[in-house]
């Protein structure tokens, strides 16, 4: 009779082969996968051994080293193994901007909770608005950066040339480490529910976008991924209104400054002039919180339009106060695995969000 082989054996010996063959460095990603564990398992193994017992602690060391694999990046061990060194978070706005808004703060707390375990500090670095280029930017003393911004191939370059450890959050581009939630899954959330109050027409809320952008999604009824959080919003709320046969005519693509989320009022006062018939059903979906709360003082005095549903997206505490309807991610949660990718050599991930219906 055989001796019983223990899961995972061959998966092993056949990763082993194919490293030595290849000679490719053995990732956290291809050792979890060859020993069947998850790499948060293979991670505590190296880096949190109170996590795991210390026979299945022992088991991942042995085996993680006949894989040629000795723990996270050696870059992001370095730096923890010296006193006191910093971790640059770019961001899309001004200091004014990112110590205002609420989202920005979570992420910032997300992020500094994972930093202060490795007794690193933070330097926050603004695009400042359109008066700072982002390659101006790229160029900090920090030794790793988070880039928290909107930013497309054509700065790969320039964030490449830095030569320093680096993590995009909401923005995603082929073969870099992100961290982001799933954009496109809250925008057809949110929509969906709009469009279940059976609205005649729908005010789209959104942010800026590139016109060839805007022009593919509206031809195109089944888009790939889009890098940009705005692009992939844009592609859930019309891929929910052709799933409901609701006529892309009648929705109503508002684009705003992002630097001044709080022109909504000014816009709605156009389109309720100009595109609005007196007594119709009217639901608005907002790229975010900010904007569907403005939009909520502003339509409060509309007594001659019906509003069917408003929905935002974020979940920020305003929300809840006001009642809105919105849709939730976790930005605190996405701060600490940005940092935790970017230190610890975790995975990419792009987290869960749900729809939170209250009185909107």
């Amino acid at each position: 009779m055989s001796a019983e082989k223990s899961p995972g054996d061959e998966p092993v010996a056949t990763e082993r082969n194919q490293h030595a063959r290849s000679g490719t460095r053995a990732t956290l990603k291809s050792v979890a996968s060859a020993l069947g564990v998850s790499t948060t398992t293979v991670s505590n193994a190296f880096s949190r051994p109170d996590q795991l017992s210390s026979a299945l602690r022992k088991k991942i060391l042995r085996e993680s080293r006949e894989l040629g694999y000795y723990g996270p990046d050696p870059i992001g061990r370095a730096l923890r193994s010296r006193e006191l060194r910093e971790v640059g978070v770019v961001f899309h706005h001004d200091l004014s901007y990112a110590l205002s808004d609420q989202q920005t703060v979570e992420f910032l707390r997300g992020v500094a909770s994972e930093l202060d375990k490795q007794q690193l500090t933070m330097q926050v670095i603004p695009k400042m608005g359109r008066r700072m280029t982002l390659q101006a930017a790229f160029q900090t003393t920090a030794d790793m950066m988070i880039v928290h911004t909107d930013i497309g191939p054509e700065y790969l370059p320039e964030l490449q040339s830095a030569n320093k450890p680096f993590v995009l959050v909401d923005v995603s581009l082929p073969g870099l480490p992100c961290v982001g939630i799933r954009d496109r899954d809250g925008a057809l959330l949110a929509m969906a529910h709009v469009l279940s109050r059976k609205p005649q027409k729908v005010i789209l809320l959104g942010f800026q976008m590139d016109p060839a952008e805007k022009e593919f999604l509206t031809r195109d009824p089944n888009p790939p991924f889009r890098h940009s959080v705005v692009a992939d919003r844009a592609a859930g709320y019309l891929a929910a209104a052709r799933a409901a046969s609701f006529p892309l005519d009648d929705l109503i693509w508002v684009e705003i400054d992002d630097l001044f989320p709080e022109s909504t009022a000014r816009h709605l006062a156009r389109i309720r002039q100009f595109d609005l018939q007196r007594g119709e059903r009217v639901a608005i979906v907002a790229m975010s919180d900010r904007l569907a709360l403005d939009a909520m003082r502003s339509v409060a005095e509309w007594s001659d339009i019906e509003i069917a549903s408003i929905v935002g997206f974020d979940d920020i505490p305003a929300a809840a106060e006001a009642g809105l309807t919105t849709i939730r991610q976790d930005v605190f949660q996405k701060g600490r695995l940005a940092a935790r990718v970017l230190l610890e050599d975790e995975p990419a991930v792009r987290l869960p969000v749900e729809l939170v219906v209250r009185n909107t």
